[in-house]
């Protein structure tokens, strides 16, 4: 066994050797172990960090940036995907999404406005405001064609000076390309030649489709020389403008549509909802009742022009309506060739109304054994009335219709969405000559409409209601009342020139003695025997 001193050498010899050999690996394992929880702590700080943290309101601690131009300039789908951008950011979302996301410039919706979110603006060395975040030699009001970063190609500068075009007998109109800029509250649009090289001119015109109106606001048009110091621009654009006016004879919906909304249509459907209106001279009912085609018609904020406080800077602006004729377009004067048909498309679409080869009710449901065709009958409310209204509604449902009436008031209201989808419910619209026959725009291709006619008026009936019924793919039944027909004969008498010569009255009073008594002093009492041939003529449209 040997002796204990020779034991416990042994023993030692041996712990040494365990201690030599442990502690490579006790070296490995510390660095290994030190590895691991670098590593850890480094992946703390990676993707799966995101669920550690309380998601917080962004817009509590992230400075907002000022809404740009950019955020005016949105597609319908994109407005629908930035719905809820103001919500707190979900747990499963990272801090730079949520972010990201409470930065992007709100969303634009066609509303009014007499003033709008402003960007923010810098001056370079020179004075010349420009967006902030832009390098000094990018002009605020810059030459469009050549400095900005996305070049204007709509237009392009004209060779002279003269930008405004008074020659029409309808309208004027003033079409600057280039450097445009706005002052609303002063009606003023100037024009910053690209040279500056002329003496300068001025221009005053009224904003709308009929110049002869003296009671449409006139909005001056400065092209400036080079005396001359251009106002420092407050709001830049980057897309096109126009500059019209309501008022005049608006509140009638003929003139609603014949003066405004086709003229708007001939102006600014080339550019595709790119484009903003500003409007002097404002009506807030008009943009609140025809708020549907106007919102199609741009899908940028509407700007009060007369309470605008900026000086708004754009590539291109247009002052003025074009207007072809009354509730008219005539495709050879438009460049873009635009009918009377494109515009009652346009409207239905607007209003989400069937498509163009949806038939007309009675044809689409033709199987229907029990299918009437339908007829909408617009009883005026103060003259040109039908005083016997009852009884033509029984004739009407004799002959075969399902009658739908209404009111002269229903439309003339201020909201038309019911109403536009009763009239596309309707094969027909009939009224006597007046502002309620305008709605026949809803009716479907192939609609039908029936103009009772008063007497003395036949003149004007077919340029008013029957070319542009036509020109929409409309079918027009036109009704001459006899003067047995007209309250007119039992005040006048057979003898008296307002019955016997027509014409006559009008040669010598004129449309102002023309309106004063057979527009306002007469109505109708509706002959259903005699009216019956032009009854069958528009049930042989409809079938």
């Amino acid at each position: 066994m040997g002796s204990p001193k020779a034991a416990r050498s042994k023993a030692g010899q041996g712990g040494i050797w365990r201690r030599r050999i442990s502690a490579p690996f006790v070296v490995v394992l510390v660095a290994a172990v030190l590895v691991l929880v670098a590593f850890t702590g480094q992946f703390v700080q990676g993707p799966d960090a995101s669920s550690r943290f309380t998601p917080v309101h962004v817009e509590d601690s992230i400075p907002r940036r000022a809404p740009t131009d950019q955020g005016l300039e949105t597609s319908d789908s994109s407005r629908q995907e930035g719905e809820g951008s103001d919500q707190k950011a979900e747990p499963d979302e990272s801090p730079d999404e949520a972010i990201r996301e409470q930065q992007q410039p709100p969303e634009d919706t066609t509303e009014y406005s007499g003033k709008e979110s402003s960007p923010q603006v810098q001056e370079d060395e020179e004075g010349i405001v420009k967006e902030a975040g832009t390098s000094s030699g990018e002009l605020f009001a810059c030459d469009w064609v050549s400095a900005c970063s996305t070049p204007y190609t709509k237009c392009t500068p004209p060779s002279s000076m003269t930008v405004c075009d008074l020659s029409n007998p309808r309208f004027d109109i003033c079409e600057l390309c280039g450097d445009a800029r706005t002052i609303g509250q002063s009606s003023t649009v100037m024009y910053v030649p690209h040279t500056q090289t002329s003496d300068g001119e001025e221009w005053s015109i009224r904003a709308q489709s009929r110049k002869n109106l003296p009671w449409i606001k006139k909005v001056t048009v400065k092209s400036l020389n080079t005396s001359q110091p251009a106002p420092r621009c407050t709001s830049k654009h980057a897309m096109p403008a126009i500059v019209f006016a309501l008022g005049g004879l608006t509140a009638n919906v003929w003139h609603d549509f014949s003066d405004v909304l086709v003229p708007l249509f001939l102006t600014a459907r080339e550019f595709d909802g790119d484009v903003q209106f500003l409007i002097t001279n404002n009506q807030p009912w008009f943009t609140k009742k025809y708020s549907t085609i106007l919102s199609n018609l741009t899908r940028h904020t509407i700007i009060d022009f007369d309470s605008d406080d900026q000086v708004r800077c754009y590539p291109h602006v247009i002052v003025g309506l074009r207007s072809h004729g009354d509730l008219g377009i005539y495709p050879n004067l438009s460049p873009q060739n635009y009918t009377m048909m494109d515009f009652r498309l346009f409207v239905r679409a607007a209003y989400g109304l069937p498509a163009p080869e949806v038939g007309i009710p009675y044809r689409a449901d033709r199987d229907d054994p029990d299918k009437k065709p339908r007829v909408m009958l617009i009883d005026r409310g103060k003259t040109r009335r039908l005083v016997n209204a009852a009884y033509v509604v029984q004739g009407l449902e004799w002959f075969g219709f399902e009658v739908v009436k209404v009111d002269q008031n229903k439309t003339d209201s201020t909201s038309l969405d019911d109403f536009v989808h009763l009239v596309d419910s309707c094969d027909a619209i009939m009224g006597a000559h007046g502002a309620g026959l305008t709605n026949m725009v809803f009716l479907r291709s192939g609609g039908v409409v029936v103009h009772v006619v008063p007497h003395g008026v036949e003149f004007m009936a077919d340029a008013f209601y029957g070319t542009p019924a036509r020109d929409m793919g409309l079918r027009h039944v036109n009704y001459s009342i006899s003067p047995e027909e007209s309250t007119l004969l039992e005040k006048y008498g057979w003898n008296h020139t307002v019955i016997k010569d027509p014409e006559a009255v009008r040669s010598s009073g004129g449309l102002e003695k023309v309106g004063e008594v057979y527009m306002s002093e007469q109505d109708i009492v509706l002959n259903m025997t005699r009216f019956g041939p032009s009854l069958l003529k528009a049930i042989d449209f409809i079938m």
